[in-house]
């Protein structure tokens, strides 16, 4: 962001499979942790943290009763 400014924070919603979502640190080498999200799960992070790694693992197969064997992510942040 600009001039550092992270006043606005990331919010994060998954619909569909369930998904282990991998939050990281500045660096790469830092300490992972994983949290396994649900369908209508929401994270929301803010401050420095909005330039830590994270992503999502491969998806197991399965199947979502409204979503079939799919996944959506809905990201939401502000950008400049």
């Amino acid at each position: 962001t600009k001039s550092g400014d992270f006043s606005n924070p990331i919010v994060y919603v998954t619909l569909g499979l369930p998904a282990t979502f991998q939050f990281g640190g500045m660096k790469r080498t830092d300490p992972i942790t994983k949290y396994i999200l649900h369908h209508g799960d929401v994270v929301v992070w803010g401050g420095p943290s909005r330039l830590f790694y994270h992503g999502i693992l491969p998806l197991k197969s399965g199947e979502h009763e409204r979503l079939g064997p799919f996944r959506l992510n809905l990201t939401f942040r502000k950008a400049f």
